[in-house]
């Protein structure tokens, strides 16, 4: 009996996954393809500008963080990328019936684990979006790949959906209240 109520729990378990699954698996294929790409072409032939002044696609090799900082610590953040993945699939039980958030911890798997696999078998990450913005009177903003990307929009959506669900969870503790 135990073991047909553990199987239970482990389908159970992985089908309330799949969203997040299938999101990180979408991202880590689409970062680690685009980063191979890059690294046998461009890597060898330079920059590809695609939007003139704005867009271009070139390789570096970022053995830090965000914009450079913390070159060389790579052992660092391997561990803390094991952190993050880690405590992703420990809170993604807190959203049993909520697919945005789900899919925003996905998001923020497959960047993690896109990164990691980087920093594991080459010691750097490999990036190559640069972009201009005129925010930043016309600067380069650092170079990012796809699995930065997917980090900054996983944060940002589990930003959204934390604030959707405080506010639901406020507006059902005023209307429970009233009289």
């Amino acid at each position: 009996m135990a073991i047909s109520i553990s199987r239970t729990s482990l389908l159970t378990n992985i089908k309330a996954m799949r969203p997040m699954l299938i999101a990180a698996a979408i991202v880590i294929s689409l970062d680690q393809v685009t980063k191979e790409i890059i690294r046998k072409t461009i890597a060898i032939n330079g920059k590809i500008e695609v939007i003139k002044g704005y867009l271009e696609i070139s390789y570096a090799e970022n053995t830090g963080a965000a914009f450079g900082m913390f070159r060389g610590q790579n052992r660092i953040f391997i561990i803390v990328s094991l952190a993050a993945i880690g405590f992703i699939i420990l809170y993604y039980r807190q959203f049993k019936d909520n697919i945005w958030m789900r899919i925003s911890l996905g998001l923020l798997m497959g960047g993690a684990l896109g990164n990691l696999i980087d920093r594991v078998a080459f010691h750097y990450v490999t990036d190559f979006i640069r972009v201009r913005w005129w925010l930043m009177h016309l600067r380069w903003w650092p170079a990012f790949n796809v699995a930065d990307a997917s980090v900054c929009i996983g944060a940002v959506m589990l930003i959204v959906g934390m604030i959707k669900r405080s506010k639901s969870i406020s507006q059902q503790t005023n209307g429970s209240m009233s009289p």
